[in-house]
């Protein structure tokens, strides 16, 4: 009878381990669309005072040209993200400054790519060249800028500046998602904590991205997109195992809200807005010419406010990931999303920042800061986001 017993009180505890696992599974995230009319949650964001910070050396942008104190304050940084197990940090731009952001390129890709199996890369290193040599740090990542940042953290921390096209379109944002999978998926810190962090409409790629690595309802009609798109969906979805093993935490900086996330305890996210005063709203088009109120880009680059893809089948494509993602081109819904003056995403943790860029004179900073949305990839601001994430992630 004692087999007998132990029998029963393995399959007793076989049973309560299948329960335990059943109740423990991850609950797929809903991912809906941002809605502008909801007051945003208690505990859901926070202001963030600007503090003093040593200045930064921004005609000579090397770390030899920093002086110490700077150096110091980065190197302290950096010494909480490797002791956190952050071995790989990647920046991701926003939209229009992109390696093909009327998507000209993709349109001629195929008589290009027979004419010179080589050309297409080429051009888009070329396409590219515009937006760092004539907005450099406002509102775009520069090389400069991503080497400087790894360099100042320290070592054992590799820096990586991820170019997308970006148009502005779900598609294109989509297929931004994937290509940043595979370039996750097949690093060599891949197994590593990896710091991602998105500006503007770079903050909606990495949103799709978690749609795609992490259990969420929207995730078999994106693959269903991606296999339509013609990407390699198996391979793909064999990629996301993998990254969906390590650990990402994700910072986005002035990212319009609109897409959901799939973040979970793997995946922690936060949002940084350039905003005056404690009242999570903001003016829709009052102050603009000094920007008083902040980022206004933030506020105008919500739902609705895509321009269409320019073949029948993206804007075919585009249209279905509407119902998935929020309106993407649809100027009545703007003009009814806009008035809110929404400034905190439902997902993740929110600091609202005011980053000191407000005119002060007569001649109107609107366009030499482009409207209050390019301060967040200055190097000026530079070692006060690596503190700021280092408090928030890696304390």
């Amino acid at each position: 009878m004692l087999w007998l017993a132990l029998t029963l009180l393995l399959l007793a505890a076989v049973v309560v381990g299948i329960v335990i696992a059943w109740r423990l599974r991850p609950t797929p995230a809903l991912c809906q669309p941002q809605q502008y009319d909801a007051a945003p949650q208690p505990g859901t964001f926070a202001v963030r005072a600007l503090e003093a910070m040593p200045p930064i050396v921004r005609d000579t942008p090397v770390l030899e040209s920093q002086a110490p104190a700077w150096r110091e304050a980065m190197q302290q940084a950096g010494s909480r993200l490797r002791r956190s197990g952050v071995r790989h940090v990647v920046f991701v731009h926003g939209t229009f400054v992109g390696h093909d952001p009327t998507l000209l390129l993709s349109a001629l890709e195929g008589p290009l790519s027979a004419l010179s199996p080589g050309l297409m890369p080429s051009l888009r290193r070329l396409s590219k060249l515009p937006s760092d040599r004539v907005l450099r740090d406002l509102g775009n990542y520069t090389p400069e800028y991503v080497s400087l940042f790894e360099k100042a953290l320290g070592g054992d921390v590799h820096a990586t500046r991820f170019v997308w096209s970006s148009a502005n379109n779900h598609v294109a944002r989509l297929r931004a998602a994937v290509e940043l999978l595979r370039l996750l998926a097949t690093s060599e810190h891949g197994s590593k904590r990896t710091l991602l962090l998105g500006h503007s409409h770079g903050g909606q790629v990495l949103a799709l991205l978690t749609q795609l690595v992490y259990p969420a309802r929207t995730a078999e009609a994106l693959w269903q997109a991606v296999r339509d798109a013609g990407e390699p969906t198996e391979v793909l979805q064999e990629m996301a195992k993998k990254v969906a093993r390590a650990r990402l935490d994700i910072a986005t900086f002035g990212m319009p809200p609109r897409y959901g996330w799939a973040a979970g305890r793997r995946c922690r996210v936060l949002h940084v807005i350039n905003h005056r005063g404690a009242e999570p709203r903001g003016s829709t088009v009052a102050g603009v010419l000094q920007t008083e109120s902040g980022d206004y880009v933030h506020q105008w680059g919500i739902a609705g406010s895509d321009l269409p893809p320019g073949n029948a089948k993206e804007r075919e494509l585009a249209a279905r990931l509407d119902a998935i993602l929020g309106e993407g081109y649809d100027v009545k819904a703007w003009l009814q999303h806009v008035r809110h003056g929404a400034r905190v995403p439902r997902d993740g943790f929110s600091y609202l920042v005011d980053y000191g860029d407000r005119g002060t004179g007569t001649l109107p900073n609107c366009l030499a800061t482009c409207f209050g949305h390019g301060v967040y990839t200055s190097y000026d601001a530079m070692l006060f986001n690596a503190r700021l994430l280092a408090d928030h992630f890696y304390r």
